[in-house]
């Protein structure tokens, strides 16, 4: 059924052989990323544009549910192949890895962090109503949050982790 609906998709007649089953998975695949980063980008819109005009559109929470249940699916299946751990040889190769994923994870919380204080606090408030509230206590929180999704994030790459020494 699958070779059915690609050979459909891309308009052939008849299977493709092995190079070009793979070629045509990786275009696919290429396609399939761009293409849930552009919805994303067209629900930050869809929500802007919903904040300006305070109400909620059908358009935003039907593109954030096809998000996440893409999403839900696309890792669910990564995980249960096992696609998604990263093989260690080494105890040096591991502390290597182990430190770039704190690296990265301190990066994503701190980009996370800002960008809900900077859109949470500043951008949706003045769009809705036109003023600005932000206290020392919004920007502990959203500080705190982008230290717990930062840890999440180091926490779950860590687990993934696989030592074959």
């Amino acid at each position: 059924m699958r070779n059915k609906l690609i050979n459909r998709f891309i308009g052939a007649i008849d299977d493709r052989d092995e190079y070009q089953q793979q070629e045509i998975y990786k275009e696919l695949a290429l396609s399939g990323m761009l293409l849930w980063y552009l919805t994303m980008l067209l629900m930050v819109v869809g929500l802007i544009v919903d904040t300006i005009h305070n109400k909620l559109s059908f358009l935003t929470p039907a593109l954030f549910i096809i998000n996440m249940v893409y999403a839900g699916i696309i890792m669910s299946r990564l995980r249960k192949k096992q696609l998604d751990d990263t093989d260690c040889a080494s105890i040096e190769e591991y502390e290597e890895k182990k430190k770039r994923l704190k690296k990265s994870s301190t990066f994503g919380g701190v980009l996370w962090g800002l960008f809900m204080l900077i859109f949470m606090q500043y951008v949706f408030p003045y769009l809705s109503t036109g003023e600005i509230d932000v206290s020392w206590l919004k920007v502990l929180i959203w500080g705190i949050g982008g230290i717990f999704f930062g840890s999440m994030m180091y926490w779950f790459s860590k687990s993934k982790l696989q030592k074959h020494f």
